[in-house]
């Protein structure tokens, strides 16, 4: 039997999503955002991490999801959706984020690696290029590769989003606030697990 990690591969960006959902390392995570302080919000956010930081300067984190397909025509991937989570993940600073991350998972229609692997490289070999013409210092662009694995990103972004605008700043502050409105069902799933996870820890921790 091969002990090789296979790649991970996914049949929609729901299955994405909840899989991503389950790998962020914080208790402070919410799917789906539709809503800020009761507004309808376009685009929606993905995934909203609420970071603690010292001194109660939380941070907030938009997540933009996006799954790259095979392009049957040009037998190659398709970049429309990353293309797309670009112009979305830098509208969404609108919203009051302080960091946006572009995040990447593969579709299931690519059944040859080299084409993950070739992605990856891009994407790596091109970083200083993207910062400096396309993304500004704000935006992180990251591939999730391995099922099960960690939330990286090969593009970090350097510095947070400060806006002057009197609304954004407004927005900003529900979300800091949590008066938004997010898919309950499925955050309620991962803190569930996450809490049973606690408990086992402290149980072994006592037999001790």
């Amino acid at each position: 039997m091969s002990n090789e990690i296979k790649y991970a591969r996914f049949e929609g960006e729901d299955e994405f999503l909840k899989e991503i959902v389950q790998r962020i390392g914080t208790t402070e995570v919410y799917p789906k955002v539709s809503a800020i302080a009761g507004k309808k919000i376009r685009p929606d956010i993905d995934i909203l991490e609420i970071k603690k930081e010292p001194q109660n300067q939380n941070k907030v984190i938009g997540y933009e999801l996006k799954l790259i397909k095979f392009d049957n025509r040009s037998k190659g991937l398709s970049w429309n959706a990353f293309y797309q989570g670009i112009g979305q993940v830098l509208l969404s600073l609108r919203h009051g984020i302080h960091r946006c991350v572009l995040l990447i998972g593969f579709h299931k229609n690519i059944l040859d690696d080299k084409f993950l692997d070739e992605f990856h490289e891009m994407l790596w070999g091109g970083r200083e290029n993207l910062y400096s013409q396309i993304l500004g210092s704000y935006i992180s662009i990251g591939t999730y590769l391995y099922k099960g694995g960690y939330v990286n990103c090969e593009i970090e972004a350097k510095s947070d989003f400060y806006p002057l605008d009197e609304k954004i700043n407004l927005s900003r502050q529900n979300l800091l606030n949590k008066n938004f409105t997010y898919a309950k069902g499925l955050r309620n799933k991962r803190v569930i697990a996450i809490l049973e996870i606690l408990k086992l820890v402290k149980f072994l921790a006592i037999g001790r």
